[in-house]
């Protein structure tokens, strides 16, 4: 009986010395990489154009840096010792060759669906063509005149001068007209 109570003495004084740490730890360590990296304030550098996360002077979270053309060429995340953890600039490529691979097949689809409209529609205007009219031989090199719908053809009906654009007879563009002095052209050289 006395030798269950020495070993149950002795097995909850083991439990007790290992279940305590007595090492004190900072508290930062404790926490994840995350906390710190939301904690973490951002530094430029001007010379490499890139934002740098510090977090109690280590590298913590997302930094990226840009070319000076504006296109990112620099993307890692560090981890809550402030080693690289992940290439964010492969997966940032990876994404825009996805983006570019998905909006290539979306133009060339809708590059072969105009062709094949513009296909389909010359031979149904071939067939139309053929059966309503006949082609000139002699005239077929011509093209056909275009005359902008909605404009009056008629000019000669108009003589009443109010417009701006009625051309001037040959009377009144004479410069000594009835005796009138004319006003000189303001194109004409200076005199010195």
């Amino acid at each position: 009986m006395i030798r269950k109570f020495a070993y149950m003495f002795a097995a909850m004084g083991l439990m007790t010395l290992c279940g305590c740490n007595h090492t004190k730890q900072k508290p930062y360590l404790d926490t994840p990489s995350i906390y710190k990296a939301w904690d973490a304030r951002y530094q430029y550098d001007s010379s490499k154009r890139q934002l740098i996360p510090l977090y109690d002077n280590q590298q913590v979270g997302r930094a990226w840096g840009r070319d000076p053309n504006g296109r990112m060429n620099y993307a890692l995340y560090y981890d809550g010792k402030g080693k690289p953890k992940e290439n964010l600039l492969a997966l940032h490529k990876q994404k825009l060759d996805q983006e570019r691979g998905r909006r290539w097949d979306e133009l060339n689809q809708e590059r072969i669906e105009r062709i094949s409209e513009r296909l389909m529609g010359q031979t149904e205007k071939e067939e139309v063509i053929e059966e309503t009219e006949p082609v000139d031989a002699g005239m077929d090199f011509l093209p056909t005149p275009f005359i902008p719908a909605g404009l009056d053809m008629n000019m000669e009906s108009d003589t009443s001068g109010d417009s701006p654009f009625t051309p001037l007879s040959i009377e009144e563009d004479s410069s000594t007209g009835g005796g009138e002095m004319a006003e000189p052209s303001p194109f004409l050289p200076l005199e010195p």
